[in-house]
């Protein structure tokens, strides 16, 4: 059994839901009902009645009793009114979603503004006889899954690891690709998302990877040029502001190693240690060879930097 994570503690408060809660993975928030496409009598299509089947069985092989299913729903179809909930939390579910970009716009919907979107998804490796072989998705096909509207009932595909009936995995994804995508939606305008924070090895498991996202207003997050902003606001060391900046940067390009080390020192500065070794650990991926910050890194966190890539 996998205990709760610190971190969805940290930015899951108030009242939300989770998407395919388990006994064995629980996540332990209060005032969080568990969302599944079938309770074994009720399903959102007929053949998630066959899924639960799957799925008991899986449970049982483990030594756990199906989670209790409070509501009927997917990604696609969450049973919540718009604008209603803190957070949305899931852990190795999206990836059965065969439409990734409308699961993040339906999460948007019943989201506050200033609520969360927390995903954890399996590395490519979390899957060790068939995804681990797969090649990771592009996200021109992401894409080409939203303009097509692709929906588990017409999009049946078939791969060495997906049970007769079964939603399998759709999609491989690293962190990086799915960074990608919010990038992307968030450049189409589809959602204002603004990542908060990253794991590269998930803190649940360990077998996956971690996105935290925080829904802004359009008005508040706008693809623009920080750079100057957040030079401002350390010189100010009015570090909370220079932090939102730094992350509302990364939201719509996260590859910029200059803004992610000032993502990492200014989450130093107030007070988010984890969320500081994470950015600083992304800054060096896109610029592993850089000396200063190499050293920079030990200095701070205390240990040598090693590419997670490889």
């Amino acid at each position: 059994m996998f205990g709760p994570q610190a971190l969805a503690f940290k930015y899951c408060i108030g009242n939300g839901m989770e998407l395919g809660a388990s006994l064995h993975n629980p996540f332990c928030l209060p005032n969080c009902p568990n969302i599944a496409p079938s309770d074994g009598v009720r399903s959102l299509y007929p053949r998630d009645l066959d899924d639960y089947k799957v799925y008991v069985d899986a449970q049982k092989k483990i030594g756990f009793p199906p989670t209790k299913v409070d509501k009927i729903g997917d990604f696609r179809n969450i049973p919540a009114e718009s604008e209603s909930l803190d957070f949305i939390i899931s852990s190795h579910v999206i990836e059965h979603e065969p439409n990734p970009i409308a699961a993040f716009l339906e999460s948007a919907r019943v989201l506050k503004e200033g609520g969360i979107f927390f995903c954890v998804f399996p590395k490519r490796t979390a899957e060790r006889i068939f995804d681990i072989f797969r090649p990771l998705t592009r996200l021109e096909e992401l894409i080409e899954a939203y303009h097509q509207d692709r929906t588990i009932d017409k999009y049946l595909i078939s791969t060495p690891s997906a049970a007769e009936n079964q939603r399998p995995h759709y999609y491989v994804c690293s962190l990086q690709s799915m960074l990608q995508l919010i990038n992307w939606v968030n450049r189409q305008k589809l959602a204002t998302f603004c990542v908060m924070a990253v794991e590269e090895t998930d803190s649940k498991i360990g077998n996956g990877h971690t996105v935290v996202l925080r829904k802004m207003s359009s008005a508040s997050m706008q693809d623009a040029d920080y750079t100057l902003f957040i030079e401002n606001c350390i010189r100010n060391k009015q570090y909370e502001e220079g932090l939102l900046a730094a992350r509302m940067s990364l939201s719509f390009d996260f590859f910029q190693p200059s803004i992610l080390q000032a993502a990492a020192l200014l989450a130093l500065e107030t007070g988010n240690p984890i969320e500081a070794k994470e950015f600083y650990r992304q800054c060096l991926l896109q610029d592993a060879e850089c000396e200063s910050r190499r050293r920079e890194f030990f200095e701070i966190f205390g240990e040598h930097y090693t590419n997670p890539l490889r």
